[in-house]
């Protein structure tokens, strides 16, 4: 009877011991960021961007998104549609770092007129809207990724010239688990 009790204790304490675990790491994790990053690739279907973030619990945050996309569009009545992509991130508070894995499963890169400089060779801006498919550990949720994408660009020999782009987003990364 004894040792029962004590095998009954060590399953309870165990038990708690992982449930502890598991939200000392899901605590890691904030419903929503602020991003801002930089495009490090560029192909006219797909866009690579790295960055960092603050989560709304205090949170850090380093991340990859690669979008995949249709053509982009100029005519925001027209926007490019999301096909698919990933997103890796880690999250670090506290001394844990917690790792955070996405897909992306639709959404739309519209541009903003707006936003957008009127110059004939102004910088473009876009309103990312992203729909995610997310994982934390043994966690699963949904995100969306919210970002305005601006295409830095000047006019160099007679050319317009994209030299840079950047995304930042206020929230731009929110998740549910």
């Amino acid at each position: 009877m004894i040792g029962a009790r004590r095998s009954l204790v060590a399953a309870v304490g165990a038990a708690a011991l992982v449930a502890v675990a598991a939200v000392a790491a899901w605590a890691a994790i904030s419903p929503t960021y602020t991003v801002a990053g930089i495009e490090v690739a560029a192909t006219p279907l797909e866009g690579t961007f790295v960055g960092a973030g603050t989560g709304s619990s205090g949170d850090k945050l380093v991340w990859k998104a690669v979008v995949g996309h249709t053509p982009l569009s100029t005519n925001p009545a027209t926007p490019a549609t999301i096909t698919g992509g990933s997103l890796t991130a880690a999250s670090y508070f506290d001394g844990t770092l917690t790792p955070l894995t996405g897909t992306f499963t639709g959404g739309t890169v519209t541009f903003d007129p707006a936003l957008s400089s009127g110059a004939a060779c102004g910088n473009q801006v876009f309103d990312v809207s992203g729909s995610l498919a997310v994982a934390s550990g043994s966690s699963t949720g949904t995100g969306t990724f919210d970002v305005y994408l601006t295409h830095h660009r000047v006019s160099l020999f007679g050319r317009c010239i994209t030299f840079a782009a950047t995304v930042r987003g206020a929230p731009g990364l929110s998740l549910s688990f």
